[in-house]
């Protein structure tokens, strides 16, 4: 049975409202990388489920970006952006010693993952 990657969006949610162990930075900073895995590794999925293989490496995140924008429009170019803009955050969260407003963030990052996978629905 496949990961459901959505399970990850369901964290990044309730770690929005959580402090673990009374350090909110670092829930927050989680909540945005496993935000951008659950939209990541449901891209990835639908690929495979046509059949396409994928290099397991950094390079296959934005191979698979290029794929959608390639293969289904408007529709594919926007699951594009959004994976690219979630990336982006999810680099920052997870490397950047300083990383202002992450509160923000984080919130952007997880509406940008619901609103992902609802974009791969349509598809």
């Amino acid at each position: 049975m496949s990961f459901d990657w959505s399970d990850f969006l369901t964290l990044a949610d309730a770690l929005t409202t959580t402090d673990w162990d009374g350090n909110r930075e670092a829930s927050l900073r989680t909540a945005i990388s496993r935000a951008y895995y659950a939209a990541f590794g449901e891209a990835r999925l639908r690929l495979r489920s046509i059949r396409l293989a994928t290099r397991r490496s950094a390079a296959e995140h934005g191979e698979i970006a290029t794929f959608y924008a390639t293969r289904y429009g408007e529709q594919g170019k926007e699951v594009a952006a959004v994976l690219g803009r979630l990336r982006n955050r999810r680099n920052g969260a997870d490397y950047d010693d300083d990383f202002a407003g992450v509160e923000a963030i984080c919130n952007a990052s997880v509406e940008d993952a619901r609103y992902l996978l609802a974009l791969l629905d349509k598809l």
